[in-house]
């Protein structure tokens, strides 16, 4: 059985859909009239669009999802998004029933309250929590990625994201809080900061994660590359030239590009961030105005410092020949993008590794080669801004 809906962006109508209780969308009926609000993955066709409403429910991969669904009698993630009127933390689209007379005003999780009881089962699948979704309406239905993570309100009515980790190790969390220290040294006023914190696992178990405040709110709206990549037609070649041409388009200044990309290309490097894909890059927006705002603070930066390779496998790694996910396959290729060299003062870096002796007993004799590939990696850019020739060894 399908429902119509309206897709919403704050009190704004940009289509009418039908929507099965799985989540699977038909019968698009966009308003011509409010076109420039559509949102900007979904504009050149309905595949686009569907393509944009699959991304914005939870993935199906994420871990501890089917304990969650199982234990809140969902079918599906999809299942989750309509039931939460696929609200999210990060954008101001939201989907409204038909016959319903409810307000953007009254669903905003920027302003309004709510408890992420998905989210929590995602991290702790034994957690006795109790079911509070009629109690607090809506809670936030969207968000990407494989790692588990849930939205909460801090005392003073601020939002934050708590991520957890893969397997028993707790470096995911551990390198996200490296990181940060190491932007704060070199002066940098575009990541997103986090902080370590007590989560609870499987079996109540303690362990460490790490949360990060929104840095997005009703005025402030997140758009991936991704989705602003969708926006022409995908060619052959890099999406660095591509993503390039889209934000030029949307108004971006291009030595604004080269100086947030020539920073995290090199930090990134640096650290051996090898997850900063199109969705891990984004760009923030007005909603009301649809003004390019500008580059989105540097976030997701725990899939680095080689957190999925074991002590064996640290003593074999190459430098020079690493893969990455992000515009091309090789790590050490992306350096050819940078236009300025110096835009980061690598004096600054002191690197603190005494963070990583929180991490769990099995996993502490890694950091020891961890720490020497780092400085290997410092060495490398070093040379990189001396002039000299680095690329991948064959």
């Amino acid at each position: 059985m399908e429902n119509e809906y309206l897709l919403m962006h704050k009190d704004i109508v940009v289509c009418s859909m039908e929507i099965s209780a799985s989540g699977e969308i038909s019968h698009i009926i966009r308003s011509e009239i409010n076109k420039a609000h559509f949102p900007l993955g979904g504009q050149m066709n309905d595949s686009k669009f569907h393509d944009w409403w699959r991304d914005r429910a939870i993935p199906k991969s994420r871990h501890g999802v089917d304990t969650a669904l199982e234990r809140l009698g969902y079918s599906s993630t999809g299942n989750v998004l309509v039931d939460n009127l696929a609200l999210s933390l990060t954008d101001c689209y939201w989907i409204k029933p038909r016959d319903s007379d409810i307000t953007w005003k009254q669903v905003n999780l920027f302003k309004n309250d709510f408890v992420d009881i998905f989210g929590e089962l995602t991290m702790n699948e034994d957690a006795n929590i109790v079911d509070l979704r009629k109690d607090t309406k809506f809670s936030p239905a969207s968000s990407q990625g494989e790692l588990q993570k849930k939205w909460c309100i801090t005392s003073d009515k601020k939002r934050i994201l708590i991520k957890g980790n893969y397997g028993q190790s707790y470096q995911q969390s551990l390198n996200e809080v490296f990181v940060s220290n190491l932007h704060e040294q070199l002066g940098c006023k575009q990541f997103a900061k986090y902080y370590l914190s007590q989560i609870k696992t499987s079996n109540d178990k303690e362990g460490i994660g790490c949360y990060s405040y929104n840095f997005c709110n009703e005025n402030v709206e997140l758009v991936s590359a991704w989705e602003l990549l969708q926006t022409d037609k995908i060619k052959e070649g890099s999406y660095y030239f591509l993503l390039k041409s889209a934000c030029l388009k949307y108004g971006m200044k291009e030595e604004v590009f080269d100086q947030y990309i020539d920073y995290m290309i090199m930090s990134d490097f640096l650290i051996t961030n090898i997850d900063r894909h199109m969705n891990n890059i984004a760009l923030l927006r007005n909603p009301d105005t649809l003004e390019l705002i500008g580059f989105a603070p540097l976030y997701d930066m725990g899939n680095s410092m080689f957190y999925d390779c074991n002590y064996e496998q640290l003593k074999n790694i190459d430098v020079y020949n690493i893969k990455t996910h992000n515009f091309i396959t090789w790590e050490i290729d992306l350096l050819k993008y940078v236009k300025n060299k110096n835009c980061i003062d690598l004096k600054k870096i002191k690197p603190d590794f005494s963070i990583y002796d929180k991490d769990i007993e099995e996993g502490k004799n890694r950091y020891s080669l961890i720490k020497e590939l780092f400085f290997k990696k410092l060495e490398l850019l070093k040379r990189f801004q001396n002039n000299e020739k680095i690329s991948r060894k064959r």
